[in-house]
This record gives structure tokens, sequence and C-alpha cells, in this order.
């Protein structure tokens, strides 16, 4: 017989602090897996693993966004359960004998499964969110809830109604969001976690820090000014953009003698502006389209796309050039200047105020002006037109797509520098400049901030003048920091990071063992995930372990 819902709650309480570090030992610095960290499950991912539910994926690994198929979701409700593999063999045909045959059998005994309509398991097969429903609810011997709508995507009278019903009443799910449950996605290993946690009563344990050290490595230097470094994807070359108008190609740990392109006819190079961005198009490997932002001689933002040679993949054909949008600028600062593709395919462009101080010319706030604006650019489109996708910057030096995490380094005005996180699903958002700065009203000591999203980090000016936005690591040479979101400051040279993880940003730190790096112009990833730093003494920096 099934376990009754209190038994399998108290065997799993049990079997958890059996399995936990003894009293006075504490998880090592990042914890068990060294590919959770910041992850927003990485608690339950903790709970389960000292609860003995799992072992990870491989060494120090537990692959928290790989889907859970079928196979190993019986491994997991068969350990939750503290029951053993069955040693009997043949519920299902396509099931054969192996290191997961015993669990599928065990949970077939237990009725918790009962295969497809046709006799099979399915065992490589990812699972959904509401099979998956149905075999928790079946574990916990839960009766099927009445169909009361909780989830507006999980209509009466299907295979898992009832059971998402009784989980959600349970409390071992809130849905996806957005009064959804997304019945046919996909189950990822990270929330697999979760829900089984909730199930069965685990509290999730917080690993303390990942403890690490960093240096820099000079790549190459002698740039005039180096604004930013990219790759294509799935390119070994590193391109950096020179702010005179230029990009080089540095491949085999050399520059190219010859730039990528020369753009120092039609850029307007001083101050802050110049060229100032770049971003490859996902399909760049066939298609060689890649994108530009450049102020020009009058010292307008021009957006242009150009192809890469179709003989000479070092070189890009001038002559490809395509206009897709040009903004007058009123004023010599605050362009902004980055692009990049979204997990959408689109290309954001956030755009700086206008100049000026105080956001004189009046486009923070203004609902029709592109300035004091992050855009959209379907480049795809048969007439791409700009779209107002958010509002409320000032001058957003440096941005970085994170998955579906935005982050957005505003430039301050005279008292705080801020980083926000927006999501792919944050169109309209109004960061608040000229109203705020950071969290500060701009004027007087109170204003209305309704409606706007505050940032998750900000510092004043006794500690910098000018944030320096960077990107969140994701390479492989420091597993420790996988997840952590690094940037700068233009005026104090310190490197700092930290994790956002649940809306906050958490585990902020100094990289002290860096010290001043310089006056840092950006950061950088190339197609590996490898980070990057650009300073104004003309170097190329890349961030490795110390």
């Amino acid at each position: 017989m099934r376990r009754p819902l209190v038994l399998a709650l108290a065997v799993c309480l049990v079997a958890g602090s059996m399995i936990s570090p003894a009293i006075g030992q504490t998880l090592p610095p990042g914890g068990t897996f060294v590919d959770d960290d910041g992850n927003l499950h990485e608690g339950t991912i903790e709970a389960i693993s000292a609860a003995g539910i799992t072992t990870g994926c491989g060494p120090a690994l537990y692959c928290p966004t790989l889907p859970v198929t079928r196979e190993q979701m019986a491994v997991f409700l068969v350990r939750a359960l503290d029951e053993s593999p069955s040693t009997a063999s043949g519920s299902f045909p396509d099931v054969p004998p192996g290191p997961f045959a015993g669990h599928i059998e065990r949970i077939a005994e237990l009725g918790i499964a009962t295969g497809y309509p046709d006799g099979t398991f399915g065992p490589a097969n990812p699972i959904s969110r509401g099979e998956m429903a149905v075999m928790l609810m079946r574990a916990l011997d839960l009766a099927p809830g009445p169909h009361i709508g909780t989830f507006s995507d999980v209509p009466d009278g299907l295979f898992f109604t009832g059971a998402v019903e009784a989980i959600a009443a349970a409390g071992i799910t809130t849905g996806c969001g957005g009064g959804k449950f997304c019945p046919f996605d996909q189950v990822l290993r990270d929330q697999m976690a979760s829900f089984i946690s909730r199930a069965f009563g685990l509290t999730p344990i917080i690993p303390p820090p990942r403890v690490t050290e960093l240096a820099v490595a000079e790549v190459a230097g002698g740039f005039e000014a180096p604004v930013f470094v990219a790759s294509p994807p799935g390119d070994s070359r590193l391109f950096v953009v020179d702010q005179d108008g230029r990009i080089w190609i540095i491949q085999g740990g050399s520059r190219l003698a010859t730039p990528f392109i020369d753009l120092r006819g039609p850029v307007g190079f001083g101050g802050e502006q110049g060229l100032l961005g770049l971003a490859f198009h996902p399909g760049y490997s066939s298609n060689r389209r890649f994108f530009v932002n450049y102020t020009d001689n009058a010292g307008d933002t021009r957006i242009v796309e150009y192809e890469a040679s179709a003989s000479n993949p070092n070189v890009a054909d001038v002559g490809s050039a395509r206009e897709l949008l040009m903004i007058d600028q009123p004023a010599s600062n605050h362009n902004g200047g980055w692009l990049g593709f979204g997990p959408d395919g689109i290309l954001y462009i956030p755009m700086g105020d206008g100049g000026g101080g105080n956001d004189q010319f009046g486009n923070g706030q203004n609902p029709n002006s592109l300035l004091g604006s992050i855009l959209r650019l379907d480049v795809d489109a048969a007439a791409p037109g700009a779209e107002i996708w958010a509002k409320g910057v000032r001058n957003p030096w440096r941005n970085a797509w994170d998955g579906n995490n935005l982050y957005v380094a505003d430039v301050g005005q005279g008292q705080r520098e801020e980083v926000t996180v927006l999501t792919t699903g944050s169109v309209g958002a109004n960061l608040g400049w000229p109203v705020v700065e950071g969290t500060r009203c701009l004027s007087g000591s109170t204003c209305s901030t309704t409606g706007f999203t505050p940032p998750v980090y900000e510092y004043t000016h006794s500690d910098g003048c000018s944030i320096t936005g960077g990107y969140v690591y994701r390479g492989s040479a420091i597993p420790a920091l996988a997840g952590t979101y690094f940037f700068s400051d233009y005026c104090s040279g310190w490197i700092r990071s930290f994790r956002y993880v649940g809306g906050v940003a958490t585990e902020i730190r100094e990289w002290t063992d860096l010290g001043s790096v310089g006056q840092v112009l950006s950061f950088g990833v190339d197609s590996a995930g490898e980070m990057y730093i650009t300073v104004a003494d003309g170097r190329v920096l890349m961030v490795v372990p110390g």
C-alpha cells in the first residue's frame, strides 16, 4: 500500500534529518552543487539533496535547467517516500533493465503511475506539469479536488484537473504566474526540487556564499577607447568596439591588422559620442547580420544594420548598410549606446534622456519621446519600427540580458547610481527618472513613486560617480560565480557584484583582490560566457580565477 500523507511526510522529514549535515556543521560555501548558485530554487535543491532525494546529475552538478524525465520522476518519488526499488519487472514493455527500472516498477506497484493508454511508460519523455500533479497527488494519497477554476488554463474534465486542484489546495503549487498552471509545460529539475520540498514538508536550506578570488589578464591593448566587446553566438572571435568608429577582431589571442569595419567617416567621436554599441543577430552564423549604435557628425543617434562579407568573415561589407532608426539628440551627452537582442529575438535599445541636467528636455516621463526610453525594434520585420517598451531612464550605460531578466545600469545625476532588473514581461515599466534618482526623490523630500519600478541595487556618490553596467557570469572557467552580476564605477574603478534571487540583490560583494582596474568603460562576454572588462587606457581585460 502507498503510505498515507502524514506517514509519508514523517518518513521524509526523518530521512532528511538523518542525512542533513551534523549538528555544528554547515554546508560548504556555495552549497553542494556549483551550477545552482543564485538559482531561485537553490534552497529546495539543497533540501532534497540533504534528504537523500537527489545526488545531482554529475560531480557537483545538479543541472537545474534540464527537464525532468518520467523515469527521473520515479526516482524522486521512491526516494521521497523512503521506498526501495522493486525487484519485479514487466509492468511496462518499454522499460528495459537498468538503473531506473526498479523505481518505475515500485511507483507502478504503489499505484502512482499507470502509464500511457497503450500500456507504455515513456521513461525518457519529459514529464509535464499536469502529469507531475497526478503523480504527486497519488504519492500523497490526496483525493482529486473539485474543479473550482484555480487556474484559468486548467479546464474541467481533463485527466489532470482534479490533481492540479488537489496540489494547489495542499499548497504545493501556486501556478506558473498570471493565474495559470501551464499544465503542458515541461517540469525543470530546479522546479521539481521545490515541488518535492513542498509536497514532503522539507525546509529550504540556504548555503553560505561561495568564496573565491579573481584576477584580470590583459587580452589586448592600444585601443583608442574600447567601449564594448562581444562575440557572435558560437564564434570564438572577440569583437572590440572602439569609440572612434572602428570595430576590431581579436582572434587566436592577437588583434587582426585590419579592422572588421571602419566607420570613422559617419561617426562623430568625442566626449560621450561615438561608436557606442554592437549586437549580432541571433542567426549571425548564417545571415551575417549585425547592428551598431553610434552618434553621427551632427550628434544624432543612428541604429544601422550591416552584413559581414560573404567572402571574408573578418571584414564587414560597408555597402550593406541599412539604417533602421535615427533619433535627434538635443545635447551631446546621455546617448545610451548599448543595444542587444532579448530572448524574444527583438533588438532592445535603451536611450538616454537627451542630455543636459534634470531632464531639461522633458523626455524621461514623456510617453511619446523615444529618448528617456528603452526601445524595442523587430529587425526581421519588413518595415522595422521602434516601440517604446519602458520609460524613465536617464542614461543607461551598459545593460545585459540574462535569460528573461534585463539588467539596466542607469547613470545618476548628483546623488545615486542604480541597477534595475526588468523581465520580458516588463512592457510599460517606468524606472522613475526624473521624479526619482534611484530611490531618492529628485526634488524635495517626498514624491509619488506609484507605478515606478525601483532599483534592486543603488549606491551614493560617496562610492563613485558613474555606474558602468556589466553582465551575469555564465562561463565555465569560474563555476562558483555562475549567476553573479558584475558592474563597476567609472570614477572609483572598483568591481562589485551581486546575485539577483527572488527579486532581491543578494551576496553583494566588492572584489577588493582586484583593487582598482582603472576607469572602466564597459564589460562584455564572449560566446562561451567568459567576461571581459574594457578600461579607458585602451586595454581589454579578461576576468580569470585568482
